[in-house]
């Protein structure tokens, strides 16, 4: 059992809520798209459909990054930003898998 306080639980601690951030701006991305007919008609709205998944997901990579910085095993910043990028890529595409799965099954590729 790990100790409470211990370097081993702030580790994961600190990646756990880090890959949450990534993986929650991947799905807050995604709800921007399906819901587009809620934002304003004009300009803001216009700039936050097509900037905003990739403004949260940018600030969440980078939060993240900031995060894990003191935490145990000593990774540079390109190996952590690697890493939150590969935890991007899997939300992104778990999340399209779902959401596109009943239109993909009858078709071959």
């Amino acid at each position: 059992m790990i100790e409470r306080g211990s370097q081993t639980a702030l580790a994961i601690g600190r990646w756990g809520m880090a890959l949450s951030l990534v993986i929650g701006a991947v799905a807050i991305g995604r709800i921007i798209r399906n819901f587009s007919y809620l934002l304003p008609n004009r300009l803001p709205g216009l700039v936050l459909y097509e900037l905003g998944p990739a403004l949260a997901l940018g600030l969440a990579i980078g939060a993240a990054v900031g995060i894990t910085s003191d935490s145990g095993p000593r990774f540079g910043v390109p190996v952590r930003l690697a890493l939150f990028m590969l935890a991007a890529l899997i939300a992104g595409a778990t999340i399209l898998a779902i959401e596109f799965g009943g239109i993909l099954q009858g078709q071959r590729f």
